[in-house]
């Protein structure tokens, strides 16, 4: 009997202090960015600050600022320059005014940034910005900028919560590289309406974003990549995104229009139709020269 209370006094015990150890909270299905964020999300206009749209019949040139600096120790992807190259080319065939800078510097000055009409990061690399240069950035956004974000930037500024909800999420990590079906998912979107019968292939290293950005309730899925087309497998680290796998979505964040996208690593890309008139059409969005983010 007494062995049996003391049993019984012992489990008490056990419960009392695994009832003061702090419980993992369950992760909701879905989220809105401003639950995670602190700031104003949306698929539609509702999250929008008109306030540096254009006069209507202005001639000046639409301008995009290019940044793609990488951090000191970090290696640069392998097109990096070819990627600038090939994208200044397409926006200056287009009579943009391109801007191409890889220096913190260019964010430091109010004026600089405020006079694009759209910022295109593209393969920038760990820590891409000073203070004064997030603080800047986040003015544009708030502003009504354009941003536009392409493949390792989304492997950029990890430990700013802001820019992670810019993105809707940041690199986990990837697997090997190898080719992928990619599928329409808003067909009526301009930078998605180009892709003929709603698919392509293309080889690309498919990024496993996190969080996972269709957790959010108001981003709008662009495109995925069909997983069972991946032969290769995933990362010895993670399991793979499963079925819907993203790869570019847009939303209204803080002010401004996001687009973003994780094609864009090989040479061979810059050279694909299929992933320029996407990229194209996603400045154009949001720049406010054309449609943006439709369903």
């Amino acid at each position: 009997m007494t062995r049996m209370i003391a049993r019984l006094a012992g489990a008490s015990a056990l419960c009392m202090v695994l009832a003061g150890l702090p419980v993992q909270a369950q992760e909701p299905e879905q989220y809105t960015t401003f639950e995670r964020y602190g700031v104003c999300g949306s698929i539609d206009e509702s999250c929008y600050n008109p306030w540096n749209n254009r006069t209507e019949g202005e001639e000046e040139p639409w301008k995009v600022l290019i940044y793609y600096h990488v951090a000191p120790g970090v290696n640069p992807h392998d097109n990096l320059e070819a990627g600038v190259e090939a994208l200044t080319a397409l926006f200056e065939g287009e009579g943009y005014e391109v801007t191409a800078s890889n220096d913190p510097a260019t964010f430091e000055s109010a004026g600089n940034i405020r006079s694009m009409d759209t910022i295109v990061f593209f393969s920038t690399g760990r820590e891409a910005l000073t203070d004064l240069g997030k603080h800047q950035l986040m003015l544009y956004m708030r502003g009504g900028g354009g941003f536009v974000g392409i493949h390792n930037a989304f492997g950029t500024s990890y430990s700013w919560n802001w820019y992670e909800g810019l993105l809707g999420g940041q690199l986990f990590n990837h697997g090997p590289r190898q080719q992928g079906t990619v599928i329409v998912q808003s067909e009526n979107d301009p930078s998605v309406a180009h892709i003929e019968e709603g698919t392509f292939f293309t080889e690309e290293e498919w990024y496993n974003i996190y969080p996972d950005p269709r957790k959010l309730s108001d981003i709008n899925i662009l495109l995925t990549v069909d997983e069972a087309t991946m032969t290769q497998g995933q990362s010895d680290t993670h399991p793979g995104m499963g079925e819907g796998h993203p790869v570019s979505w847009c939303h209204y964040y803080d002010g401004g229009r996001a687009w973003m996208t994780v094609l864009g690593h090989s040479h061979d890309i810059l050279e694909d139709d299929n992933f320029l008139q996407h990229v194209l059409a996603g400045v154009d969005g949001t720049m406010g020269k054309g449609d943006f983010c439709l369903q």
